[in-house]
């Protein structure tokens, strides 16, 4: 079966364990146990020090993010019924009683409270999930994917590599042997929503062939002739789609020896970007650095897809920035005809 299908397919994989058992860490314990199993040691503990201190970096940036952006969904709301009261009132006193009377039984009101609800209580849950998180390794905050890439990146799956692309349906990713024969079977492709659906979920899902991003829409983004809009909010790393977004990025880990005689790993990261120019990126014993080069690459996606699978449509803070225009066109027009 090997790691990679023991991972995938056993009923004592550390992803089937950590759902039926979350108090353990599964996943640092079965990544020493492939390394003592080379006839090495566990993973340093400086190594998983360094990745926590990015993990919790990360966990930092996600909460502040989410409660940013409902802090401004809640204010946006209230300048929103403001305008609404007002036009209330405008309508009210130019003797328009039918959008008088709309405007007070709309149901406009009761989604902005509903609106207002879900944020407060999405910004609490951030809160929480950042405070009972802090105490995590690094490997909880990666994806399943993410988690099996690591592993190679350790040297804890040597002789492997992945290859990541996005695309509508989400990234795929393919773990291959390095220098397998052509004759030999030796790649897996897969997701995060199949090991989720799977693992989380107890769900089948198959994968199938997905589909590629529209060519005619990462062109015009290449060329410069279609433009994604600056995020609004959000302290995080801007990952705004443009040529320079990550489409494919491919690893691999390669055994040196030191001047000591011991045994180093080395991460090869290439990133293909969107305008088809491809960059080399080489790591020794930088484990922060390579959790944070491939989470960016995965970010670079995540944002590059989510523009071209959605364009034309609009973001949500977009279409409140519509709804005051208009109503502030339509309070202008009662007060015009009211001094006139």
């Amino acid at each position: 079966m090997g790691p990679l299908g023991y991972i995938l397919g056993s009923q004592y994989s550390p992803f089937r364990l950590e759902t039926e058992l979350p108090s353990r860490n599964w996943r640092d314990a079965f990544e020493d146990l492939l390394a003592l199993d080379l006839g090495g040691q566990m993973i340093p503990e400086a190594y998983r020090k360094a990745e926590d201190t990015f993990a919790a970096k990360q966990r930092y940036h996600l909460a502040s993010d989410t409660i940013a952006l409902s802090n401004t969904l809640i204010r946006e709301n209230k300048e929103i019924d403001s305008r609404i009261t007002r036009l209330s009132r405008v309508a009210t006193k130019s003797g328009d009683k039918e959008l008088a009377a709309h405007l007070a039984d709309s149901t406009m009101r009761s989604q902005l409270k509903a609106i207002t609800s879900h944020s407060i209580t999405q910004a609490q849950e951030a809160k929480s999930r950042y405070e009972s998180d802090q105490s995590k390794p690094a490997s909880s905050l990666k994806s399943h994917c993410h988690w099996i890439a690591s592993l190679i990146s350790s040297g804890a799956l040597p002789g492997w590599s992945w290859y990541e692309r996005t695309s509508v349906d989400g990234p795929v990713v393919t773990f291959g042997r390095v220098n397998a024969p052509p004759e030999l079977e030796a790649s897996i492709a897969t997701s995060d929503k199949e090991l989720s659906l799977r693992f989380v979920h107890g769900q089948p899902y198959s994968f199938g062939s997905p589909q590629p991003l529209r060519e005619d829409l990462l062109q015009a983004l290449v060329d410069g002739r279609l433009q994604a809009p600056e995020s609004k909010t959000g302290s995080r790393e801007s990952f705004n789609a443009s040529q320079f977004s990550i489409m494919v990025q491919a690893g691999r880990a390669e055994p040196f020896k030191r001047s000591d005689g011991s045994t180093g790993t080395k991460v090869i990261l290439d990133n293909n970007l969107a305008n088809g120019t491809w960059g080399s990126k080489e790591f020794v014993q930088e484990p922060e650095k390579v959790f944070e080069e491939i989470h960016h690459a995965r970010q670079s996606m995540s944002d590059l897809r989510g523009f071209l699978v959605s364009w034309p449509s609009k973001d949500v803070l977009d279409h409140i920035e519509d709804l005051k225009k208009t109503l502030d066109e339509r309070i202008a027009d009662y007060e015009d005809d009211s001094f006139l």
